[in-house]
């Protein structure tokens, strides 16, 4: 193979190809954030999917747009967010940013947006990031993402589907230690 159409055209043709297992970067100019939103969409929408779990320890409060425009299409979806701030250089940044994450939470709520958005600070040491469906069946997707969602499709990264039960059920148990471990950052409409 010469060049990365022929690539792709060969892969394309193989019993196993989708769309997600990918690394943006690689496949050229005709894969834009906006698609590989739409591919982890549909794979989420196609399962329905109503509760969505996040686990990024950095992510942020700018990080809500992506949230949205890639699960926002299923009416009555519950997100939950599980992070750290651990961008933060100081105490200061991370009570700007919760106070960022209320005011976007209020906002959420009252457009009604998503059944319910839940962000959670935990103290609990993590690295990996995750999308995971809280309707955990044989099926319920699962991505570990090989960076934050602030540069996820940015640069040379990756998006893993996760098959293997037995490890979404321990993303679930890590989960609720998550929760168990912090604090729920609540919707503020005033401050």
């Amino acid at each position: 193979m010469t060049n990365w159409k022929e690539r792709k055209r060969h892969i394309r043709k193989s019993f196993d190809y989708d769309p997600l297992i990918t690394i943006p970067m690689m496949e050229g100019a005709d894969v834009s954030l906006a698609m590989m939103q739409g591919r982890i969409r549909n794979e989420f929408d196609r399962q329905g999917c109503s509760s969505v779990t996040i686990i990024d320890q950095y992510f942020l409060p700018t990080d809500i747009d992506f949230i949205i425009n890639t699960f926002a299409s299923l009416q009555g979806r519950k997100i939950r967010i599980i992070t750290k701030l651990a961008d933060a250089q100081d105490s200061v940044q991370k009570q700007r940013n919760e106070l960022i994450f209320k005011k976007a939470i209020a906002e959420i709520e009252q457009k009604k947006i998503f059944s319910e958005f839940n962000v959670y600070k935990t103290n609990v040491p993590m690295h990996d990031r995750y999308f995971i469906s809280d309707d955990l069946t044989e099926k319920s997707p699962c991505f570990s993402l090989g960076t934050s969602i602030n540069m996820l499709f940015k640069h040379y990264t990756c998006l893993l589907k996760v098959e293997n039960n037995s490890f979404k059920r321990q993303i679930k148990r890590f989960v609720e230690v998550c929760i168990q471990n912090g604090c729920e950052i609540r919707g503020q409409i005033n401050g």
